[in-house]
């Protein structure tokens, strides 16, 4: 079926090339098919093309990261469960369903972080801050930037709140792990090689990476969560705090984007 619409397309798309039929006086014959399609050019102002290359891209970023924000909560919650079912009442617990769990929480972190990276990227780029020449559009991109920065740096903290778990009882698990065969790798042979980490050749260590984000929130400011031990109810009240703080800021950028886009309909 495809085969034969793809041969249609084709037919009548190559029917535009035969030669024009002419009239036993030689007079060439009246077109009788459809006209061609009439081409249109569009305009469109710097405020439009700022929101459509640069803030859009941005915001479907923001969109993914709370998706994967609104999936760590149940986690949490499941680690919280199988440690109590351990009898214990510490977070420092190793069983295959706490492993499950952290492994699956480590999955939200690189797809999170990549995204929070990509779209503060956008939002700094100059194609953005740069002046339209128009300084009602420019107030706008600099409130739409402002808010969406906001909205980064909350889900930041959210990030920091995951990651910073997953590390801490990994590393915890790989400082106890095979405590049994440390002296059994130790040695006193002065031959042996020590690993030693170089520089990467690629990179130049004075290049500067992403530019402080000026609404990065500080963790430890969270409403009831200390730094230090954490107790995993800490953690999810935590969570839930950002959650409602980051929809604040998405929703004040929503009303903004969606009043400057009724702009670009006109």
């Amino acid at each position: 079926m495809q085969r034969h619409v793809l041969l249609s397309a084709c037919v009548l798309a190559c029917a535009g090339f035969l030669p024009v039929a002419a009239l036993s006086d030689g007079t060439a014959a009246a077109p009788t098919g459809t006209p061609p399609p009439q081409i249109y050019h569009i305009v469109t102002t710097a405020l439009c093309s700022r929101l459509h290359e640069t803030v859009r891209p941005a915001v479907a970023m923001v969109l993914q990261n709370d998706q994967k924000i609104a999936k760590s909560p149940p986690l949490f919650a499941r680690y919280r469960r199988a440690m109590l079912d351990t009898g214990s009442d510490s977070i420092n617990v190793s069983t295959p369903e706490t492993d499950m769990t952290l492994q699956q929480m480590s999955y939200l972190v690189s797809p999170m972080a990549r995204n929070l990276i990509s779209a503060q990227t956008l939002l700094d780029d100059p194609k953005l801050t740069s002046a339209t020449g128009n300084s009602a559009d420019d107030a706008t991109l600099a409130l739409i930037r402002k808010q969406l920065l906001e909205t980064v740096a909350f889900q930041s903290a959210a990030l920091d709140i995951i990651n910073g778990f997953v590390q801490t009882q990994q590393l915890g698990e790989l400082q106890h792990i095979g405590t049994d065969y440390i002296a059994a790798i130790q040695t006193s042979d002065s031959t042996a090689q020590i690993a030693q980490e170089h520089p990467n050749q690629f990179q130049d260590p004075n290049a500067p990476g992403l530019p402080e984000n000026p609404y990065a929130f500080d963790v430890s400011q969270i409403p009831g969560l200390a730094v230090g031990y954490n107790p995993i109810t800490r953690l999810l009240e935590g969570l839930q705090w950002l959650k409602t703080e980051t929809s604040k800021r998405e929703d004040a950028a929503g009303k903004t984007i969606g009043a400057a886009l009724n702009q670009c309909g006109k």
